[in-house]
């Protein structure tokens, strides 16, 4: 907290400085005797009720929702939300891969992602991939927006937006204490304070979660394990309707985590474990957040305006060359130093590289300090009003990020007998290619007109996005930045305008029906954005207790791009910018919940939710193994599963027992568009079972048994192509008190 309170004196943008001044300006002239209204959170759906006012698709998860599974992670917070799909890497939920209705789905970078509104990701339009991703344990609740309605949430407009709602300042005094304990040395600590008197209101928050980890390091052992905390702190100031929160918040992260999975032959005899050379991989992380938002109203004008400004450093330190040393095969063959490199050689066979990998061959072992620092900082405001029977919504924003690269190598011996050695610097050093700074400025603005015709409700929108970059890169071998590499600095820029309209119909009191159309895009540097038409049909019905949604979607990409990044195989340059051409991607989606009534006051929610998607290239095209390889029309897209089916189950009783059970299955799927054999993804599935027990009206007990029939199938074959396993059966109890 010391932290963020020096670095809101001292290390604040200009920009986060006008737009407080600006801001605060605001509430200052407002006359505190006015009579206003309550003043909401910023959102970009609102309650489970207001889905249902869409013109197209979307998913509420409240806060309710969250205290029923105490999940930590968010692909298991979001597996029953249909359209959405995961690939699963540390079993925690530290890095997400989330795909929307079949976008790409490393690192999460063709998803608009928010905390509160405000774009999250470290440089949203510079580096999208999520290294950062709010911790999910402090989140109150989460909003998922599809369709037409999210090219109102740029910059990536194809497949939707995902919005997680921070922790609110409660009405009156009160506040909650969690703690939790479980198998492998888990404790997870979650507390929060409120206050509210008059016109002020304050809340402090801290999160705390530590486990030694589930997978065990051969040869030298070690945790591969986390400890994360978050320090949170709002103080807001209501006059009237009106309202400025101001809300800091610190992160600070080491998770023993790697990138290297394992051969086919080492998952077979372990799936959890991990190769000796990862015993020095570690990602260490921190950051801090400032922002402040402007909520009110002037007439019939509702407007929501921020400020933020926001710094993020990680640097993960992970093996980058499995065999330094050149080893090579028995007949002199070549088995590469790639990660993926030894993986596949293992995978086709070579004892040798199998050898490299278990510790039994000797030879060097390459680090890499993936050392990056990330700003992202920025305005912008939205205003709505109601004229006749049209609901209007305009929205701009102005905003400048960055990422810069310091990255130095290190060394270790492995030896035959499975030590390792000390570390030591590499001859290499820093390099040219790692050592840049690349900062984008982008404006985006939006406006969107509902009409309101009996029945019929018509909503159109337009968006329109321009961005350019800078890029320096340096040859020297130190930080210090003195020789600039030839042909720099580049400058990269882009525009683009997409347009959408959706249309709801009652009808009847209890049926629906919906369509809509939106062109989507996904911003790109130094060539033209990722492009598609997407189109939607549904019908929503309610009644009582019931709730049944159907939706068709389809997704025509004039061109799937893709960016190489350290976390996906391939033999490509980090940066380099790949295009798939033409991808078809169709599907449909259900999702239906119910509350049915038993005896002696027992009620149950039952909640299921089911996708089958269809995502194929339309083209044939080789690149040489650099990304997709050879891919031939009528290829899956990667890790795009062919369904998904989540049942989630419960009862709640009169004597304050309730119980859920969650079963998710995924379909197959591949890791590249050619299938080989060690290329396959399974169906795979999971059980979840909780059961809570309220002592009193303020506490709670609870048990969570994640992963009850301690699945071990291969999840995941990435990062570097190697295989993963999903957590094992694991245990935890808790408790819950309200004050």
């Amino acid at each position: 907290m010391n932290k963020l309170v020096n670095k809101f004196f001292n290390d604040i943008s200009p920009l986060f400085i006008i737009g407080f001044l600006v801001l605060s300006s605001f509430v200052v002239t407002l006359n505190a005797a006015d009579e206003g209204t309550e003043v909401e959170s910023v959102t970009i759906i609102g309650t489970k009720d207001d889905v249902k006012e869409l013109p197209g698709s979307g998913s509420v998860i409240t806060n309710e929702d969250l205290q029923k599974a105490m999940d930590t992670d968010i692909h298991k917070i979001l597996s029953a939300v249909p359209g959405l799909y995961f690939r699963t890497e540390d079993g925690y939920g530290l890095r997400p891969n989330i795909s929307i209705r079949g976008t790409s789905i490393d690192r999460s970078a063709k998803v608009t992602l928010m905390e509160d509104g405000i774009l999250i990701a470290p440089a949203p339009y510079t580096s999208s991939s999520a290294y950062y991703f709010p911790t999910t344990g402090r989140i109150n609740s989460v909003e998922v927006l599809k369709g037409p309605s999210s090219i109102s949430q740029g910059p990536s407009t194809i497949g939707g937006a995902i919005n997680l709602i921070s922790t609110p300042i409660p009405e009156v005094n009160s506040g909650r204490f969690v703690q939790e304990v479980g198998g492998n040395g888990m404790t997870r600590t979650h507390a929060y304070y409120g206050m509210n008197s008059g016109n002020l209101g304050a809340l402090i928050e801290v999160h705390e979660h530590q486990t030694d980890g589930f997978d065990s390091i051969a040869n030298v052992g070690g945790d591969t394990g986390l400890d994360k905390s978050d320090v949170m702190f709002k103080a807001r100031y209501e006059t009237g309707n009106h309202s400025v929160t101001l809300k800091m918040v610190e992160v600070d992260e080491s998770s023993d985590q790697s990138y290297v999975g394992l051969s086919q032959q080492s998952f077979m005899a372990n799936p959890r474990k991990r190769y000796g050379m990862t015993q020095y991989d570690v990602m260490n992380n921190d950051g801090d957040q400032m922002s402040l938002t402007y909520v009110g109203s002037f007439g019939n004008f509702d407007v929501v305006a921020s400020t933020w400004d926001i710094d993020y450093h990680r640097d993960w330190f992970k093996v980058d060359k499995a065999n330094n040393s050149g080893v090579t095969n028995a007949d002199g063959s070549s088995i590469g130093t790639g990660i993926n490199n030894v993986i596949s050689a293992a995978n086709g066979g070579s004892t040798v590289a199998q050898g490299i990998l278990d510790g039994t061959v000797a030879t060097q072992v390459k680090l890499k300090h993936n050392n990056r620092f990330y700003t992202n900082e920025g305005f912008q405001f939205k205003v709505s009003t109601e004229i006749g029977n049209h609901a209007l919504t305009v929205g701009y924003r102005d905003m400048e990020d960055s990422e810069s690269r310091y990255q130095k190598y290190e060394c270790f011996d492995q030896s035959a007998s499975g030590t390792n050695s000390a570390l030591y610097a590499c001859s290499t050093g820093f390099t040219g290619s790692n050592n840049r700074l690349r900062v984008s400025e982008a404006t985006s603005f939006y406006i969107e007109d509902k009409i309101t015709l009996g029945k019929l409700a018509l909503t159109i929108g337009h968006r329109s996005e321009d961005y350019d970059q800078v890029e320096n890169r340096w040859n020297d071998g130190t930080p210090t930045r003195n020789v600039l590499a030839s042909g720099y600095p580049k400058t990269k820029d882009g525009d683009h305008n997409t347009t959408g309209f959706g249309a709801t119909y009652e009808l009847n009191d209890n049926v629906q029906l919906v369509a809509g159309f939106h062109e989507g895009m996904t911003a790109m540097f130094g060539t033209d954005p990722e492009t598609a038409d997407n189109m939607e049909l549904g019908v929503r019905y309610s009644e009582g207790m019931t709730n049944v949604e159907v939706f068709y979607f389809q997704s025509d990409y004039e061109s799937l791009k893709a960016e190489c990044k350290n976390s996906q195989g391939g033999d490509c340059n980090e940066g380099d910018v790949f295009d798939g051409g033409a991808v078809d991607v169709s599907g449909v989606e259900l999702s239906a919940s119910w509350l049915l009534e038993g005896d002696n006051g027992v009620s149950y929610p039952i909640g299921l939710t089911y996708t089958s998607t269809d995502a194929t290239f339309a083209n044939s095209f080789d690149d040489d193994g650099e990304y997709w390889g050879v891919v031939a029309d009528g290829d899956d897209v990667p890790y795009v599963p062919d369904s998904s089916l989540a049942l989630v189950a419960g009862f709640v009783n009169a004597n304050g027992l309730s119980g859920n059970m969650r079963y998710v299955s995924n379909g197959s799927s591949c890791s590249t568009a050619a299938c080989g054999t060690y290329q396959t993804i399974d169906s795979h599935s999971f059980l979840d079972l909780n059961l809570r027990k309220a002592l009193n009206e303020n506490m709670d007990v609870y048990l969570v048994v994640e992963n009850v029939l301690d699945s071990e199938d291969i999840v995941a074959r990435a990062p570097k192509d190697g295989a993963r396993s999903q957590k094992p059966r694991t245990m935890k109890v808790g408790f819950s008190y309200n004050f």
